[in-house]
């Protein structure tokens, strides 16, 4: 390593160590906005950003009063069936690997039906039908109560020959008829809209910012400005369009939209990755693997060839991610940030050749093969490199393995070889350049403030 790689080298890895970590871990939309408020306040204090610092117990109010207009129940029935038993957030919100410089992310808040479960039973009978090599499946109701509490949402052709399987198609529809029945979700001044839904699984509820307003840091600035011209000894009012301003672009920017998943729990573990519980591992822990697995799963409607529902393993994900060691999420948001910024500054398009998914998932596999003693300090530039190597070896044998089912192959649809090869190529330059990488960084750290 010569001289400027060394500097280079002990700048990535200072930059690495300054990263910020939001909480992770949070199962709720309240709970996630009272563990991360006063984190948030601080860093928006400490970027001149605001010109003061928030109490921490406002957090969930302010979530309440500001964020959400009606909470997630009004959007299911009073009445069995389509009733809600719990929302529980996921995704990147939940994990903490939110991140604001190549992406503007969605609140995912997945809806557990509250009237249907499926059981260990179910799935030796087959009445949920699963296979190793899809994580699509069918789901089948034998039960007879069960039968007749949501005989409106069986698919139609299988009536005819006996069965009763679940539509997904109609769930999603259902939950998007109660949605414009309710109106709003979030209480910014922001117009809505909801997206089309039939092919993904999610309900989208996006934000329509006024094209009119001003950017939430010139609103800021503003405030500051005449916060700090105001006499220390008396009170300073604050222009109430101004601050409305500032909350509602403020609001527009850090949550853009909110995805709703429907989704219905199972008991147990799914017979199709019941390897996952016996692989010889580093990571995680026996003890850690036994909790995950007797918390059971969920199916999600998103259909395709292979059945109308998905496995989920979101809430896994996120028992998993909750359980890393800081320096290992510090290097996980790094990874996320320099491999989407880098795609966005080669093309954009390349997002949907890799994903958030991908990412997560070769950083789980490197994870389970490492072990926490090789997570210090000054490890952590290698265990960035080894991640975008993994990442460059994926690309290059056009294979990446799903974590809970490696006979599933999340690379298995790529379209154009060639441009995968040349992604491929490009990341694995991008793996001994410690300069670029810094710069990846970096503009994750600030680039959300500067846009806005």
């Amino acid at each position: 390593m010569n001289q400027t790689s060394s500097v280079d080298f002990l700048i990535l890895k200072e930059n690495l160590l300054q990263m910020w970590l939001p909480v992770k871990g949070a199962q709720t939309v309240p709970e996630f906005c009272r563990l991360n408020w006063e984190k948030i306040a601080v860093y928006m204090f400490q970027m001149n950003i605001i010109p003061f610092t928030f109490k921490n117990n406002r957090g969930e109010e302010f979530c309440k009063r500001q964020v959400f207009k009606t909470s997630f129940e009004n959007y299911f029935d009073a009445q069995p069936p389509f009733q809600l038993g719990e929302a529980i957030l996921s995704g990147s919100f939940s994990e903490g690997l939110f991140l604001y410089s190549s992406e503007t992310p969605d609140m995912d808040v997945m809806c557990v039906l509250k009237n249907i479960t499926f059981s260990e039973g179910d799935q030796e009978d087959g009445n949920l039908q699963l296979r190793e090599d899809t994580p699509f499946v069918y789901a089948f109701v034998t039960n007879n109560e069960t039968q007749h509490l949501w005989a409106c949402f069986f698919d139609e052709a299988d009536k005819q020959t006996g069965k009763y399987r679940l539509s997904s198609k109609k769930l999603k529809e259902k939950l998007g008829e109660n949605y414009q029945k309710t109106g709003r979700i979030f209480r910014s001044d922001c117009n809505e809209k909801i997206d089309e839904f039939s092919e993904g699984a999610a309900v989208t509820i996006r934000k329509i910012k006024p094209s009119n307003s001003i950017s939430f840091f010139q609103s800021s600035s503003e405030i500051a400005k005449e916060v700090l011209r105001h006499p220390k000894h008396k009170r300073c009012k604050i222009k109430k369009e101004l601050s409305e301003q500032m909350r509602v672009d403020a609001l527009y920017k850090i949550i853009p939209s909110c995805d709703i998943v429907l989704s219905i729990y199972c008991e147990g573990w799914p017979l199709c990755a019941l390897e996952w519980i016996t692989r010889e591992r580093l990571w995680p822990d026996v003890s850690l693997v036994e909790e995950i697995t007797q918390r059971g799963f969920h199916i999600i409607p998103k259909s395709s060839a292979d059945g109308d529902f998905r496995l989920s393993f979101s809430c896994a994900e996120t028992m998993l991610i909750k359980t890393l060691a800081p320096l290992q999420h510090k290097v996980m948001r790094a990874f996320k940030a320099v491999a989407k910024y880098s795609q966005n500054a080669w093309n954009p398009n390349l997002n949907e050749i890799i994903t958030t998914y991908h990412l997560k998932t070769i950083a789980f596999w490197h994870f389970e093969k490492t072990s926490p003693e090789s997570w210090i300090e000054d490890s952590l530039v290698h265990h960035l490199v080894t991640l975008l190597e993994e990442l460059a070896e994926a690309l290059r044998i056009q294979s990446l393995p799903m974590y809970f089912m490696p006979m599933v192959n999340l690379l298995q649809d790529v379209d154009d070889p060639e441009v995968t090869i040349n992604l491929m190529e490009k990341i694995s330059s991008l793996s001994h350049n410690y300069s670029a990488m810094s710069e990846a960084v970096n503009n994750f750290k600030r680039n959300f403030f500067q846009s806005l």
